[in-house]
């Protein structure tokens, strides 16, 4: 089969046109943006004709913008006077963790070469301490996540997500399949000396590398800790050999890390913004708080992902108390009670938490499971999601 043709900056722009349209913006602005959707359709338009192929050969993300963007009526989005005096979307705050970059660091360090349980274990102790502490901090100096810089969102979010078991063994078993690649592919370049210090990091780009006196440091996006060892393989061959990365580039735009990168980006604090093109998760939370749980429910930070996600349509975060709710959702052809659905569930989650077990949190226990069959047309919303899912909607 061939690869996907993967098209840069489509998901990118769809985002940014969703978060315009929901908030004010001005009659000029609106057909200033209607120009640059127009001419971004006209694109992919035109570079799927020049390899003659179709839309289905684009990565999943990249064809749910794309659709977005084709069927996008801009001028039928509320506008406002450019000079209405709107306030303007509240920025990232300035607080630092003084010392956590350096602590962050050393522990990164020494998980590159860890290889004992017993060495591993305490790192994760380590990492279990430093997310207590952060997050005891920022109680006590009544701060939220939004309050931090972007590095120390990051880096807070990093800590918050590895200091669970289950995503410390994924990221130690990702180091287990890269480093054997990455070794490899250092003794035939013959630029850099072994042995190679893998990190999987907040960053841009696909990868650095630098060569130092104890090793090569090789830094990966936090996300390819979903790699294979065949990807892994790929990857290092571009990095120090030359090689083909179109593998790689796919997988980067595939379904399960667009998704991993959506929850990463949950839990670095992203701040509320309920308000959608086409929809509203404030009025969503609403209705189901007065249907389901008789208004008690206190209103958890409500964001709609970056990207267009296809498989998991919601997420809830439990220590920055935050729902996040694909864009996907965010259509006049999904019915109301279909996004209803999904904030049912991850309101569940808020109020019944994790049951722990050995050590483990679980979140979707058999009470999990009777209550949300409680929904009042959960059948007709499983089954419209399980469509949109496999894709058997347009």
């Amino acid at each position: 089969m061939a690869g996907r043709l993967r098209i840069k900056g489509v998901v990118a722009f769809a985002d940014r046109v969703r978060r315009e349209l929901s908030a004010p913006i001005s009659e000029a602005r609106k057909t200033e943006l209607e120009r640059e959707r127009t001419e971004v359709v006209r694109q992919v338009d035109g570079i799927l004709a020049r390899h003659q192929t179709h839309i289905d050969r684009l990565p999943e993300p990249t064809r749910r913008a794309y659709r977005f963007l084709s069927r996008l009526n801009v001028q039928s989005t509320t506008t406002v006077p450019a000079s209405s005096g709107a306030a303007p979307p509240r920025r990232r705050g300035g607080v630092t963790l003084p010392g956590m970059k350096a602590y962050w660091d050393d522990l990164i360090a020494d998980m590159a070469t860890a290889e004992s349980d017993t060495k591993r274990d305490e790192i994760l102790a380590s990492l279990e301490r430093a997310r207590d502490h952060i997050e005891r901090n920022l109680k006590k100096c009544g701060y939220t996540v939004a309050d931090l810089t972007e590095q120390f969102a990051k880096i807070r979010g990093w800590f918050t997500f590895f200091a669970q078991r289950e995503a410390f063994d994924t990221y130690t078993a990702a180091l287990d399949r890269a480093r054997p690649a990455f070794v490899a592919a250092l003794q035939q370049a013959h630029q850099f000396e072994p042995p190679a210090l893998i990190e999987f990091r907040p960053m841009r780009g696909v990868y650095r590398v630098r060569g130092y006196a104890d090793g090569t440091r090789v830094v990966l996006p936090t996300p390819m800790i979903i790699f294979t060892p065949e990807l892994f393989q790929q990857l290092a061959a571009g990095a120090l050999l030359g090689g083909d990365r179109q593998g790689v580039m796919e997988a980067t735009a595939s379904e399960a890390y667009v998704e991993l990168q959506t929850e990463l980006d949950v839990l670095c604090g992203a701040e509320s913004a309920p308000a959608g093109v086409c929809r509203d998760l404030g009025e969503s939370f609403d209705r189901v708080n007065a249907k389901y749980f008789e208004k008690a429910l206190p209103m958890p930070r409500l964001v709609w992902s970056r990207t267009f996600t296809g498989r998991k349509f919601g997420h809830y975060e439990f220590i920055g108390d935050t729902i996040m709710v694909s864009c996907t959702l965010d259509r006049t052809d999904v019915p109301e009670f279909v996004l209803d659905f999904v904030m049912y569930h991850e309101m569940l989650h808020k109020r019944l938490g994790l049951e722990w077990r050995n050590g483990r949190g679980t979140a979707h226990t058999p009470e999990f499971r009777r209550q949300e069959r409680l929904f009042d047309r959960y059948e007709d919303a499983d089954a419209f999601l399980s469509r949109l899912a496999g894709g058997m909607l347009p």
